[in-house]
Parts: structure tokens; sequence; C-alpha cells
């Protein structure tokens, strides 16, 4: 009988105890012990047993195994029958408390954050008091700036918060050194998914402090922080009748605008509008990401609705005239459903007045907000549903190809058949290619009975016919699966075995038309160019295919291929990327004479998982095809005997 996870949990933890005793007892150096210890940390349950291993290494040799200890110190704590315990409050607390002092007297600021925040951990809820007591002695108690930056370094513990008291002390010994400290560790008053219930005081005193030096950022940054939506309404509205010049006005009220998006900023944007007019409009135009809608309960269809007040200030804008508000915050804040209904009003009213509505429509098209983090971004583009897809195609079908096709990105929102079914009929290249760059990465819905399955099912057969269809003479098909798969979004594919199975339409572009592609070399250089991983890598297997086409194409494509060698790619599209590059240089001596130096600088790159042992076999390959390549150390030496020797 297999055991369970509760089983193996406890036999792993029990496993791991014996192993970590049985190295720190027998007698090795510390560099076995280290080279012990990183093999077993490969093994689960390593990083559980941080009280056992820590203090021991420590006392050996605190820098030689420093990495060690950074790297795996994580507080999961457990005993050798998998129970969770705190090991400061047990016997291996003085063992800790000594690792800790000693850490804090060698002022060791990242061994030193990592001990205390786990001794904190085990305090619940008295961790923030003990924590702020801990940064107002330390900080009273350092002599120089230097020396106060240090302590707070050291207690730097990201999830704990100041109260004002903390920060007045703090800010009574050393404003400056203090300031940067404070802020980073400001209370959060509430959020955007769950206001607090009871609003955290304003720090007054401490504000006043910052007014009276001069100090009007650091001010307003806690202002924003902590203000409530009730004080943030009174306090803006107060503005609008003290300061007069829209100038002044639009600036004081950016400096009062909350941290976290307030759940009434449509209410106060309305208000706002109604009393000072275009004065507050720029004001109101950067804070749109403010109003967003809101969850409506389960007994709604669609999930969300608007925020409070939204359609007021739509139809504030409306009846004003102002389009740019209207339009940003219908594209902004709005719905799938309101943006929806307002966007076929608009192609319904281009009967009665067309330029009108094509000037309107453009300005509602395109994203609504961005959100962008170190590598990664996001957009919100709100969908069109399929009729009104249609209805604007027919009668703008410039502006369906154009500012509103990524409107019409299908997903797994919607599939878009009747807008497929009408580009078909009309035979919109531009349209049904970007269609089809969206639909190739959609995976199927596998149930029968489920509508989107029937749509989904409906639109890839029908673009799958459709570019079968299409002449392979002259380019013509090649032309087109280039120009659709070089639209597919980069990160848009995360399993693309089990997509092959699943999408009629990825089969064709990827698994059916190899000969066809290598056709014309113009898009195979889309296909290399392409922001799609497994579109590149589509074309280093086009390319690394045994035919004097693809040896031909990889050579014009030299300059593309050379930069594999040194970015980042998976084993088997690297290998893949090889194949391509050795069509290149075995059978061109100058693309070999370009490729070698980057060949040989490749080896110097720390990564581990780089499969070198191919690059080895490629550089062999390439300097036997061609010898006069070879560097003094790539040419082989053969010793003979001596003369005299050969005689006797």
């Amino acid at each position: 009988m297999s055991e369970s996870w509760e089983q193996r949990a406890r036999r792993e933890a029990r496993e791991m105890e014996a192993a970590i005793r049985s190295a720190l007892a027998r007698r090795q150096s510390d560099l076995e012990l280290r080279a012990e210890l990183e093999s077993l940390a490969r093994r689960p349950r390593f990083q559980s047993f941080p009280w056992l291993w820590g203090p021991a290494l420590h006392v050996r040799d605190r820098v030689l195994f420093r990495p060690l200890i950074l790297s795996w110190l994580v507080p999961v704590n457990v005993t050798a029958s998998g129970k969770l315990f705190d090991p400061w409050k047990s016997e291996y607390a003085a063992a800790l408390e000594t690792w800790l002092s000693d850490a804090d007297r060698a002022d060791d600021v990242a061994v030193f954050r990592k001990l205390y925040g786990w001794k904190l951990q085990g305090l619940g809820k008295l961790q923030e008091a003990v924590w702020r007591e801990d940064v107002t002695r330390r900080f009273r108690g350092a002599k120089t700036r230097g020396a106060r930056h240090l302590e707070l370094s050291k207690v730097e513990q990201p999830l704990l918060r100041l109260d004002e008291a903390t920060a007045l002390e703090l800010d009574a010994v050393d404003p400056e050194a203090a300031r940067p400290f404070i802020r980073q560790h400001l209370p959060f008053t509430q959020n955007t998914w769950s206001p607090s219930k009871k609003p955290l005081p304003m720090w007054g005193t401490y504000r006043e402090r910052l007014f009276a030096r001069g100090d009007t950022d650091q001010a307003w940054t806690v202002y924003r922080r902590l203000v409530s939506e009730e004080m943030w309404r009174r306090d803006v509205m107060a503005l609008t009748e003290s300061v007069k010049a829209p100038d002044a006005l639009v600036r004081a009220l950016g400096e009062h605008h909350p941290e976290f998006a307030p759940t009434m900023a449509a209410h106060v944007f309305v208000e706002l509008v109604e009393k000072r007019g275009r004065d507050v409009v720029p004001y109101v135009l950067e804070n749109l990401r403010s109003v967003f809608p809101r969850w409506a309960g389960r007994t709604s269809i669609h999930g969300v609705k608007n925020a409070k007040a939204l359609p007021e200030l739509l139809e504030l804008c409306r009846v004003r005239g102002w389009e740019d508000v209207w339009a940003a915050a219908l594209r902004t804040s709005s719905t799938e459903e309101t943006f929806d209904t307002e966007v076929r009003k608009l192609v319904k009213d281009a009967d009665r007045d067309e330029p009108v509505a094509r000037r309107r429509l453009l300005q509602v098209a395109g994203a609504g907000a961005e959100w962008n983090l170190p590598g990664l971004g996001f957009a919100r583009v709100l969908p069109l549903k399929d009729a009104t897809a249609v209805a604007m195609y027919e009668r703008f079908p410039e502006l369906m190809r154009g500012p509103f096709r990524m409107h019409v990105a299908s997903g797994w929102h919607a599939a878009y058949p009747e807008l497929v079914a009408r580009a078909l009929e009309q035979r919109d290249e531009e349209l049904l290619d970007f269609i089809a760059s969206r639909a190739a990465t959609q995976f199927v819905p596998e149930h029968g009975a489920d509508k989107r399955q029937k749509e989904w099912t409906r639109v890839l057969d029908a673009l799958a016919e459709h570019y079968e269809k299409l002449p392979k003479e002259g380019g013509v098909f090649a032309r087109r699966a280039a120009n659709a798969l070089g639209a597919v979004p980069a990160f848009s594919i995360w399993d693309f075995d089990r997509l092959l199975m699943r999408n009629r339409l990825t089969r064709l572009f990827f698994q059916r038309s190899d000969d066809f592609y290598l056709a014309d070399p113009l898009a195979v250089r889309d296909l290399l160019e392409a922001p799609q991983i497994h579109v590149q890598a589509l074309a280093f297997r086009l390319l690394g295919r045994d035919s004097p086409r693809a040896r031909a194409l990889a050579m014009l494509n030299l300059d593309l291929l050379q930069a594999t060698l040194l970015r980042p790619l998976h084993r088997r599209t690297r290998h893949a990327a090889f194949a391509a590059l050795a069509n290149a240089a075995l059978h061109d001596v100058e693309a070999a004479r370009m490729l070698l130096p980057r060949m040989r600088d490749t080896f110097a790159l720390p990564d581990k998982r780089y499969p070198k042992e191919a690059l080895v076999e490629l550089l062999a390959k390439v300097l036997t095809r061609w010898p006069e390549l070879r560097g003094p150390s790539e040419t082989p030496r053969v010793f003979s005997a001596s003369t005299k020797e050969a005689l006797s």
C-alpha cells in the first residue's frame, strides 16, 4: 500500500534530520561538509531544519557557509517527526540567540535580517509592537547617521508597519535618516479589494512637523496613504472653493488623490465636474483608473457592474459635449457590457451623422489601462460581442482592421464565428490573418455540449479550410501563414504539445506546411523575427533540414541565427538552432568564419544548462569541414619517434 502524503512528509523529515546530524558529526573538512550539505539541500525538507544546521555552520566558519545559509534559511521549521514548532522557544533557543548576536556584532545585515524576521515570526500578533520598540531603541542608540542607516537596514521587515508615535520618535532623532524608512513602512489604511472597516487616524502631528520644515513631498505621501474616503471627499470639495486658479487646483487635487483607488471616486469626480467644469478635467483624466468595475455578487450574470456614479459621469460628459472625458471614462472604467452597448449605439448613429460616429469610435478604441511590472505587463482591452463586431465591420471595415481589431482578439471569452464568416466572404486577408494569429493559440473547450466549444470548432475549421485552399505556388500560402504567425503575441502559448492536439489550425501552421515555408525566403525570415518563441523554433527546424533549400536560406539568415548562440533558449529549441547554424557554417566558409568567434565566446557563458556538449560537436564539425579556420590550440599535433629511434 502506498504511503499518504502525511506519511511521506514525516518520513522525509525523519530521514533529513538523520542525514544532517550525520553530516555534522562526521569528521571532515569544511569544504567537504559544505559539498555534502549542498547535496542534501537538493532533497526535500532541508529548508525545514535551519535550527539544526544553521548554528553549527555559523560556529564552524560563518564566511565559508554564508552563501549556503542565505540560500536555504527559511523560517519553516519541523521536528524529526514532521511537526511544526518554534525553535526560538525550545532547547535550541540559546544557540539561535548566540547566532543572532554574532551576526549583529559583525554587522552582517543579510544574515541578521533573516534571523531577526525568523524570531519575530514566532511572536504572532505581538511582533509588530516588539519590532517598533527594537527600531526605536536601535535608532536612538546609534551615534552617527551612517550607524543609524545600518541599524535600520538590519531591522528592515517589509511587511511590518509603523505607527505615528514610532515615526515621531525616529523623526526627532534624525529626520533625514528616518525619512525613507518611515515612508517605506507607512500603514495601509485600505486597499482596492478589501477596504478597511475602520480608517486609520491621520498622522497630524508628524505632517505638521514636515510642513514646518518644508518637506511637503513626505507630508503629502503620508496623506495619500492614510486618508479615508470621507476625509478625501471633504478636502477636495473644499479645494474647489479655496483654490481659484485652474492650474493650482489641478495640482492640489493631485496632491490629495489617495494612493489606493477609492470606491467613491466616480461620485467625487461628478461633484468636481459639476462645481468647476473643465477646470478639473486634467485631474479627472489622469485618475480615471481609480474608477473600475466592481463585483456584482453571485446573482449577477456577468459578475461585475459599473462603479457607482460612472453612468452619471458618462451622461454628464455626453450632455456637456466632453468627448475626450467620455471616451476615456468608457474605455478605462466601464464594464464590457457598457462598452459594447455604447459602441453599438455609435455604429447605429452612423446613419445619422457618420463623421461624428467615426470620430467617437476612434476615441474609444484601444487599451483602457496598463499595469507594468519588471519583465511583465498587462493591458485592459474591452472586447466586443460578435454581433457588434459584425455591425461595425459592415459599416466601418477599416476601423475593424485597424484600431478595433484588438477588441475582437478571440480568446476564452469569444470566438467571433459570425465576424470570421463575414471576413471570409469578403476575403479580407488582413483581418483574417490577425484573427488566425489569435485563434492558433486557443484550446478548444473540452465539453462537447458547451456553446463555446461549438463556436471554436466552427471558427477553427473555417480558418483551416481557408488557409488550406490558398495556392501553394508563388508563396501565397507561405506569406499568409507567416503573416498570421508573425502576429502571435509573445508568451501566448503555454502548453504547445497539447495545443497541437486540440487545435486544427495550429497543426496546419506548425506541422503540415514546412515545404511551403521553405519556398518563400521572406516568409522564413518573418518566422525568425516573430515575437513568439514557438514560431521562431519552427523557423529553426525549417532551416536545420537536410536540403539544399534549407542550407541556402540558413546562410541568408545568418545575421539572425548567430544570436541564438548567446540568447536564452530552452534546450530543445537551442538544438534546433544549432542544426540551422550547422547548415549555414558547413556549406559556406565565410559563414563559418563569422560564426566561429561567437562559438568560442559561448563557452564562457555561466549557464550550467547550456548544452555545451552539442556546441563542442558543432564546433568540431565546422573545424573539420574548414581546417584552415582552426586556431593554434585547435590544430591536431601528431608526435612521432625521433629519426634515430625510427632507424634503430
